[in-house]
């Protein structure tokens, strides 16, 4: 495993009623070179825990008095803050149904207790390699996000700052060859600040999509489509390509707006790629909003050619590209997935027929005070 996988640097939490199981946990970890280790005697105390350390990865315990595992594991990932957490159970029990519900609330694994210590280490090891491995490509293919972002910032500066540029030279020929009149001086100044402010918003809509440390807010699904859009609209319509907002009464959800933003501009520079290399005429992309069963529904379809039976199980997979040109890193899908399923407690799906894709982003609603309840 490479070295930037620093596994032993994460923070592990061991919940558990019982002192001597965790004694022997932290032992266990301890002795693997799992020195960051934080201990709770109960579900509540767990949540205090998590409120004040940034913690990687639970332990926890399926029976505990007053709130047991799997309640705790439910509220656990019902919270914005701490949903992407991954949970591993640790039971003594043989019963099927309960490690069937702990992973239907969200536990990523489990362990029998008594703990063999080949087995937990093993078990956790492969959560913090792919968790790393995962957070690693996200990183890096920021990078490559950011540099078209820019470049289509760059390219969106040029028009206004062109016509302000344009109106300056006008007032200062007019200048030489007579007075200017208050109304023409007052035009001149309107259209300069118009422009002004246009370069201002863009530089907002810009900065709010690289924010790394932006925190889970009240906010409408629709207006993270509509800066999805004002982001990649210029590029877009440069290119020919139609995009059609078909947006329905949303209910605002608590969540990290950018990031679903970022998950819509994956998506329509994946459409956008697709036409350049299959040289699609008129192609047309379509996003839609529905709630429906309380969750949100976010529909994006285009006529970019299909995806092919063969592959289709295969696009949001990890450097699977279906470009044949070197630089298709095959990313986008993969982080779109990513981040849908980590941090927003949802998942997208895609199905193609007749040469049209669909992709459907379904994320559930979440109300602060449910978010932060304890």
């Amino acid at each position: 495993m490479s070295s930037h996988l620093a596994i032993h640097d994460k923070n592990i939490l061991i919940v558990d009623d019982n002192s001597t199981n965790i004694i022997l946990m932290q032992a266990i970890l301890e002795g693997e070179g799992f020195n960051n280790t934080y201990s709770a005697n109960s579900a509540i105390e767990a949540y205090e825990i998590l409120e004040h350390e940034e913690i990687n990865l639970i332990l926890m315990d399926v029976m505990m008095p007053e709130i047991d595992g799997l309640e705790a594991t439910e509220a656990i990932k019902s919270n914005t803050k701490f949903s992407h957490i991954p949970i591993v159970m640790v039971t003594a029990t043989d019963d099927d149904e309960v490690l069937k519900k702990s992973f239907e609330l969200g536990a990523v694994d489990f362990v029998r207790k008594p703990v063999n210590q080949v087995e937990l280490i093993a078990r956790i090891s492969i959560i913090l390699q792919s968790q790393e491995k995962d957070d690693f490509i996200i990183q890096h293919s920021r990078f490559d996000v950011m540099e078209e972002i820019i470049g289509m910032l760059a390219h969106q500066w040029r028009q206004p700052l062109s016509v302000i540029s344009a109106v300056i030279g006008t007032l200062q020929v007019k200048k030489t060859l007579a007075p200017i009149s208050d109304k023409e001086l007052d035009d001149a100044l309107e259209s300069i600040n118009m422009h002004t402010s246009d370069l201002s918003n863009m530089i907002t809509t810009f900065r709010e999509f690289f924010k790394t440390d932006a925190l889970p807010a009240l906010c409408d699904p629709n207006d993270a489509i509509t800066e999805a859009y004002e982001l990649m609209k210029e590029d877009l319509q440069q290119r020919h390509i139609s995009l059609q907002l078909i947006l329905g009464e949303m209910q605002a959800t608590y969540y990290v707006q950018n990031l679903l933003v970022q998950v819509l501009t994956n998506l329509i520079a994946n459409s956008k790629e697709a036409f350049e290399s299959r040289q699609i005429t008129n192609p047309k992309i379509s996003i839609s909003t529905l709630i429906q069963k309380n969750k949100i529904n976010i529909l994006l379809e285009d006529n970019a050619g299909g995806i092919d039976d063969d592959i289709i199980s295969h696009v949001f997979e990890p450097y699977y590209s279906t470009k044949k040109e070197k630089n298709g890193k095959g990313l986008g899908l993969y982080i779109a997935k990513n981040i849908l399923n980590k941090q927003l407690r949802g998942n997208i799906s895609v199905t193609s027929r007749e040469g049209n894709s669909k992709f459907l982003i379904s994320f559930p609603i979440t109300k602060k005070e449910n978010s932060e309840s304890k």
